[in-house]
Protein backbone atom coordinates (compact mmCIF):
# COMPACT_ATOMS: atom_id res chain seq x y z
CA UNK A 1 0.00 0.00 0.00
CA UNK A 2 1.15 3.72 -0.72
CA UNK A 3 -0.21 6.66 1.29
CA UNK A 4 -3.14 7.46 -1.31
CA UNK A 5 -4.27 4.08 -0.59
CA UNK A 6 -4.78 4.52 2.97
CA UNK A 7 -5.90 7.64 2.68
CA UNK A 8 -8.22 5.74 0.40
CA UNK A 9 -9.35 3.41 3.14
CA UNK A 10 -10.01 5.88 5.64
CA UNK A 11 -12.33 7.41 3.10
CA UNK A 12 -13.92 4.40 1.85
CA UNK A 13 -14.51 3.13 5.53
CA UNK A 14 -15.99 6.55 6.85
CA UNK A 15 -18.20 6.71 3.47
CA UNK A 16 -16.33 10.19 2.06
CA UNK A 17 -16.15 10.92 -1.48
CA UNK A 18 -13.03 13.60 -1.14
CA UNK A 19 -10.27 14.44 1.32
CA UNK A 20 -11.42 16.77 3.77
CA UNK A 21 -9.85 19.84 4.62
CA UNK A 22 -8.75 18.83 7.90
CA UNK A 23 -6.82 15.76 6.01
CA UNK A 24 -3.58 15.85 3.82
CA UNK A 25 -0.97 13.19 2.44
CA UNK A 26 2.41 15.66 3.35
CA UNK A 27 4.99 13.60 1.99
CA UNK A 28 3.86 10.80 -0.28
CA UNK A 29 5.52 7.19 0.45
CA UNK A 30 4.83 3.95 -1.14
CA UNK A 31 5.15 0.16 -0.65
CA UNK A 32 4.16 1.29 3.11
CA UNK A 33 5.29 -1.90 5.45
CA UNK A 34 5.29 0.04 9.11
CA UNK A 35 3.70 2.78 10.55
CA UNK A 36 3.68 5.00 13.27
CA UNK A 37 0.03 6.60 14.09
CA UNK A 38 -0.53 8.66 17.22
CA UNK A 39 -3.43 11.32 18.36
CA UNK A 40 -0.59 14.28 18.48
CA UNK A 41 2.29 13.98 16.05
CA UNK A 42 5.44 16.47 16.26
CA UNK A 43 9.38 16.96 14.97
CA UNK A 44 10.37 14.74 17.57
CA UNK A 45 8.23 11.75 16.70
CA UNK A 46 9.08 11.74 12.71
CA UNK A 47 12.60 11.59 14.04
CA UNK A 48 12.05 8.61 16.21
CA UNK A 49 9.90 6.90 13.90
CA UNK A 50 13.01 7.02 11.11
CA UNK A 51 15.69 5.93 13.36
CA UNK A 52 13.05 3.00 14.56
CA UNK A 53 12.72 1.94 10.85
CA UNK A 54 9.25 3.28 9.82
CA UNK A 55 8.21 3.67 6.42
CA UNK A 56 5.23 6.50 7.78
CA UNK A 57 3.87 8.80 10.07
CA UNK A 58 0.17 9.34 10.31
CA UNK A 59 -0.67 12.01 12.83
CA UNK A 60 -4.53 12.14 13.93
CA UNK A 61 -4.34 15.81 14.14
CA UNK A 62 -3.37 17.98 11.97
CA UNK A 63 1.20 17.60 12.75
CA UNK A 64 2.25 19.90 15.55
CA UNK A 65 -1.26 20.87 16.41
CA UNK A 66 -1.36 23.61 13.89
CA UNK A 67 -4.69 23.69 11.85
CA UNK A 68 -4.10 24.04 7.94
CA UNK A 69 -5.92 26.24 5.69
CA UNK A 70 -8.69 24.60 4.97
CA UNK A 71 -9.16 22.90 8.49
CA UNK A 72 -12.12 25.54 8.72
CA UNK A 73 -14.09 23.86 6.09
CA UNK A 74 -14.84 20.78 8.12
CA UNK A 75 -16.60 22.88 11.01
CA UNK A 76 -19.04 23.89 8.34
CA UNK A 77 -20.69 19.64 9.44
CA UNK A 78 -21.95 20.99 13.06
CA UNK A 79 -24.54 23.23 10.05
CA UNK A 80 -25.49 19.86 8.99
CA UNK A 81 -25.96 18.13 11.72
CA UNK A 82 -28.18 21.03 13.30
CA UNK A 83 -30.01 21.22 10.12
CA UNK A 84 -30.46 17.44 10.23
CA UNK A 85 -31.93 18.02 14.13
CA UNK A 86 -34.37 20.37 13.09
CA UNK A 87 -32.47 23.47 13.80
CA UNK A 88 -33.47 26.20 10.77
CA UNK A 89 -30.54 26.78 9.13
CA UNK A 90 -30.20 30.63 9.51
CA UNK A 91 -29.27 30.03 13.14
CA UNK A 92 -27.22 27.33 12.25
CA UNK A 93 -24.98 28.89 10.20
CA UNK A 94 -24.78 31.71 12.70
CA UNK A 95 -24.06 29.54 15.91
CA UNK A 96 -21.05 28.51 13.65
CA UNK A 97 -19.42 31.36 13.81
CA UNK A 98 -17.70 31.81 16.85
CA UNK A 99 -16.42 28.26 16.12
CA UNK A 100 -15.32 29.09 12.91
CA UNK A 101 -13.19 32.29 14.58
CA UNK A 102 -11.07 30.49 16.75
CA UNK A 103 -9.63 28.65 13.54
CA UNK A 104 -9.28 31.77 11.66
CA UNK A 105 -5.85 30.60 9.73
CA UNK A 106 -2.52 32.19 10.61
CA UNK A 107 0.25 32.28 7.98
CA UNK A 108 2.60 32.32 10.19
CA UNK A 109 2.16 28.77 11.13
CA UNK A 110 2.59 26.52 8.89
CA UNK A 111 3.28 23.01 8.23
CA UNK A 112 6.13 23.46 6.26
CA UNK A 113 9.27 22.54 8.36
CA UNK A 114 7.71 19.08 9.67
CA UNK A 115 7.06 18.53 5.88
CA UNK A 116 10.61 19.44 5.08
CA UNK A 117 11.69 17.19 7.86
CA UNK A 118 9.84 14.15 6.39
CA UNK A 119 11.69 14.74 2.72
CA UNK A 120 14.97 15.31 4.62
CA UNK A 121 14.93 11.76 6.16
CA UNK A 122 13.02 10.33 3.40
CA UNK A 123 9.63 9.38 5.69
CA UNK A 124 6.57 9.41 4.60
CA UNK A 125 3.81 11.72 6.44
CA UNK A 126 0.17 12.23 6.35
CA UNK A 127 -2.61 13.34 8.64
CA UNK A 128 -6.16 11.57 8.79
CA UNK A 129 -8.79 13.42 11.21
CA UNK A 130 -12.12 13.72 10.50
CA UNK A 131 -12.86 9.87 8.78
CA UNK A 132 -11.62 8.88 12.13
CA UNK A 133 -13.65 11.24 14.13
CA UNK A 134 -17.19 10.22 12.10
CA UNK A 135 -16.33 6.53 12.31
CA UNK A 136 -15.86 7.49 16.12
CA UNK A 137 -19.26 9.56 16.00
CA UNK A 138 -21.30 6.27 14.02
CA UNK A 139 -20.16 4.39 17.30
CA UNK A 140 -21.14 6.67 19.90
CA UNK A 141 -24.02 7.60 18.04
CA UNK A 142 -25.07 3.65 18.11
CA UNK A 143 -24.96 3.38 21.51
CA UNK A 144 -26.93 6.08 22.17
CA UNK A 145 -29.40 4.60 19.89
CA UNK A 146 -29.18 1.54 21.38
CA UNK A 147 -29.88 2.93 25.09
CA UNK A 148 -33.10 4.49 23.69
CA UNK A 149 -35.15 7.77 24.41
CA UNK A 150 -36.44 6.40 27.50
CA UNK A 151 -32.66 5.16 28.72
CA UNK A 152 -31.54 7.33 31.22
CA UNK A 153 -28.25 9.93 30.95
CA UNK A 154 -26.57 7.60 34.17
CA UNK A 155 -27.10 4.59 31.96
CA UNK A 156 -25.58 6.02 28.57
CA UNK A 157 -22.91 7.35 30.51
CA UNK A 158 -22.31 3.81 31.86
CA UNK A 159 -22.20 2.27 28.71
CA UNK A 160 -19.94 5.06 27.18
CA UNK A 161 -17.66 4.03 29.98
CA UNK A 162 -17.86 0.40 29.62
CA UNK A 163 -16.27 0.70 25.64
CA UNK A 164 -12.46 -0.41 25.51
CA UNK A 165 -11.16 2.66 24.95
CA UNK A 166 -12.78 4.76 27.72
CA UNK A 167 -12.33 1.85 30.56
CA UNK A 168 -8.31 1.98 29.85
CA UNK A 169 -8.33 5.79 29.77
CA UNK A 170 -9.87 6.09 33.55
CA UNK A 171 -11.61 8.76 32.82
CA UNK A 172 -14.65 8.66 33.05
CA UNK A 173 -17.65 10.38 30.47
CA UNK A 174 -18.54 13.88 31.99
CA UNK A 175 -22.09 15.50 32.41
CA UNK A 176 -21.48 19.13 31.80
CA UNK A 177 -25.20 20.38 32.46
CA UNK A 178 -28.29 18.56 33.26
CA UNK A 179 -29.22 15.25 35.47
CA UNK A 180 -27.66 11.88 35.58
CA UNK A 181 -31.46 10.90 35.77
CA UNK A 182 -33.13 12.45 32.97
CA UNK A 183 -34.17 10.32 30.20
CA UNK A 184 -32.03 10.93 26.82
CA UNK A 185 -35.05 11.72 25.00
CA UNK A 186 -33.77 13.28 21.65
CA UNK A 187 -30.23 13.11 21.48
CA UNK A 188 -27.21 13.92 18.95
CA UNK A 189 -23.68 12.88 18.99
CA UNK A 190 -21.48 16.21 17.68
CA UNK A 191 -18.23 14.80 16.43
CA UNK A 192 -16.04 14.97 12.93
CA UNK A 193 -16.87 18.31 12.61
CA UNK A 194 -13.13 19.69 13.37
CA UNK A 195 -13.84 20.76 16.90
CA UNK A 196 -16.79 20.96 19.43
CA UNK A 197 -19.69 23.17 18.99
CA UNK A 198 -18.96 25.26 22.05
CA UNK A 199 -21.93 27.22 24.11
CA UNK A 200 -23.59 28.23 20.40
CA UNK A 201 -24.16 24.92 18.87
CA UNK A 202 -25.24 23.11 22.19
CA UNK A 203 -27.71 25.91 22.92
CA UNK A 204 -29.13 25.95 19.15
CA UNK A 205 -29.65 22.29 19.05
CA UNK A 206 -31.41 22.44 23.10
CA UNK A 207 -33.78 25.16 21.36
CA UNK A 208 -34.76 23.89 18.95
CA UNK A 209 -35.37 19.98 20.43
CA UNK A 210 -32.94 17.86 21.48
CA UNK A 211 -32.92 16.78 25.01
CA UNK A 212 -28.97 15.46 24.77
CA UNK A 213 -26.09 16.43 22.99
CA UNK A 214 -22.59 14.90 23.05
CA UNK A 215 -19.61 16.18 22.74
CA UNK A 216 -15.93 14.54 22.97
CA UNK A 217 -14.77 17.83 25.03
CA UNK A 218 -15.41 21.39 26.27
CA UNK A 219 -11.43 22.52 25.86
CA UNK A 220 -10.15 25.03 28.92
CA UNK A 221 -10.16 27.82 26.75
CA UNK A 222 -13.73 27.22 26.96
CA UNK A 223 -14.38 28.00 30.58
CA UNK A 224 -16.75 30.72 30.16
CA UNK A 225 -18.89 28.52 26.99
CA UNK A 226 -18.89 25.85 30.19
CA UNK A 227 -20.01 28.18 32.76
CA UNK A 228 -22.54 29.39 30.89
CA UNK A 229 -23.87 26.01 30.13
CA UNK A 230 -23.82 24.76 33.26
CA UNK A 231 -25.82 27.89 34.24
CA UNK A 232 -28.55 27.75 31.63
CA UNK A 233 -28.98 24.27 32.33
CA UNK A 234 -31.56 23.58 29.31
CA UNK A 235 -30.27 20.16 28.56
CA UNK A 236 -27.97 16.81 29.12
CA UNK A 237 -24.29 17.87 27.42
CA UNK A 238 -22.24 15.01 27.89
CA UNK A 239 -17.88 15.42 27.46
CA UNK A 240 -16.67 11.84 26.36
CA UNK A 241 -13.27 12.72 26.54
CA UNK A 242 -10.86 14.23 23.78
CA UNK A 243 -8.18 10.80 22.97
CA UNK A 244 -10.78 8.18 23.92
CA UNK A 245 -12.82 8.97 21.76
CA UNK A 246 -10.56 10.18 19.03
CA UNK A 247 -8.97 6.37 19.95
CA UNK A 248 -12.77 4.90 19.49
CA UNK A 249 -12.56 6.12 15.40
CA UNK A 250 -8.78 5.14 14.98
CA UNK A 251 -8.92 2.30 15.92
CA UNK A 252 -10.97 0.72 13.29
CA UNK A 253 -8.84 1.99 10.88
CA UNK A 254 -5.69 0.44 12.24
CA UNK A 255 -6.94 -2.78 12.94
CA UNK A 256 -8.10 -2.85 8.59
CA UNK A 257 -4.29 -1.54 7.87
CA UNK A 258 -2.94 -4.58 10.06
CA UNK A 259 -5.28 -6.78 7.80
CA UNK A 260 -3.58 -5.69 5.30
CA UNK A 261 0.07 -6.69 6.59
CA UNK A 262 1.14 -3.38 8.17
CA UNK A 263 2.93 -3.27 11.45
CA UNK A 264 1.49 -0.61 13.18
CA UNK A 265 3.11 1.14 16.11
CA UNK A 266 0.70 3.67 18.40
CA UNK A 267 1.59 6.26 20.49
CA UNK A 268 0.75 9.98 21.98
CA UNK A 269 -2.25 8.47 23.17
CA UNK A 270 -3.42 5.49 21.17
Amino acid sequence: MNTTDIMDLALKMSGFDKVPGDSEIFNHGENIRRILFGIDIGDDDVIRAKDSGMDLVISHHPPNNIPGKRFVEVIDRHVEFMVKAGVPIDVAREAVIPVKERFKFNPLRTHDDIIALSRRLNIALMNIHQPCDEMGRRILQCVMDKAGKVGTIRELISSYNALDEFSRAGRPVELICGSPDAVIGNGIVIHGAGTNGGHTVADALFTYGMNTVVYIHVLPHQNADRQRLMKENKGNLLATGHFPSDALGINPLIKELELRGMEVVMCNGL
